[in-house]
């Protein structure tokens, strides 16, 4: 139930902090050996929030969402291992998946044929290990789950080539709504780079046929970004596994 208590009209109506609303923020919520709850900014930057002991996730890595305050460098001995300290706004995980091996002719049946779309903003990226994907899609009414897989070995002579196959699980009408989506592949089983930066390919079935996006790649480093635009129209209440 929602209370709105009046108050006298000299009383000063306070503005909401709208920065607050939405992340600032994808991160990767990790654990220590030591049990240690941490994000993962960049490939090089750590967080360490002061207002959050365990990670909400359980002992599964996650890729997530946050909006956090800046709090400084550590000052505490014990969280010195650490780049900077924070305070969790608030923090929603993502789907975390990790790829699948290619099934050959039976990729059609096995991982969908159903076309998705990928989006080129900020939450678009390849870093700390996984490539990181907001897309587009067509959902129906049904209720039913989409599956999205993430397929290697679809090129014996380039291990970087990679396929997202989207299941629509039946609920492929053309009536249902427009979403939009997050979801995440941990690729840190590829052979790493060791130091160059290759293409990473990723091929998918969009909306106007058969499509390759290509992204640089390095092991170990934050290689390709999308571009900062408003988060605020991605639906993640989507049924998606």
């Amino acid at each position: 139930m929602l209370m709105i208590i009046a108050g006298m009209s000299a009383c000063k109506k306070e503005t909401p902090d709208y920065s607050r609303f939405y992340p600032n923020a994808l991160v990767t919520v990790k654990t220590t050996e030591g049990g240690i709850c941490y994000l993962q900014l960049d490939d090089k930057t750590t967080l360490k929030p002061t207002n959050m002991d365990k990670s909400p996730f359980g002992e599964k890595e996650v890729r997530a969402l946050v909006n956090y305050t800046d709090e400084g460098k550590p000052e505490n001995n014990s969280l010195t291992d650490f780049d900077r300290t924070v305070k969790i706004n608030w923090i929603d995980s993502i789907l975390t998946k990790m790829p699948v091996m290619t099934a050959g002719e039976e990729n059609d049946s096995k991982y969908g044929t159903a076309p998705i779309e990928i989006i080129n903003n900020w939450t678009t990226i390849v870093e700390d290990g996984y490539i990181t994907l907001c897309f587009y899609g067509i959902w129906g009414r049904s209720g039913r789950p989409h599956i999205l897989n993430l397929l290697t070995g679809t090129d014996p002579e380039d291990p970087y080539t990679l396929e997202l196959r989207h299941d629509a699980n039946g609920d492929d009408s053309y009536y249902g709504r427009e979403v939009t989506g997050l979801v995440a592949f941990n690729i840190r089983e590829l052979p790493d780079t060791k130091g160059e930066t290759v293409d990473l390919k990723l091929k998918i079935k969009s909306f106007s046929g058969d499509k390759t996006i290509t992204f640089k790649y390095c092991t170990g480093k934050t290689t390709e970004k999308g571009a900062s635009i408003s988060y605020k129209d991605i639906d993640t209440g989507i049924a998606v596994r």
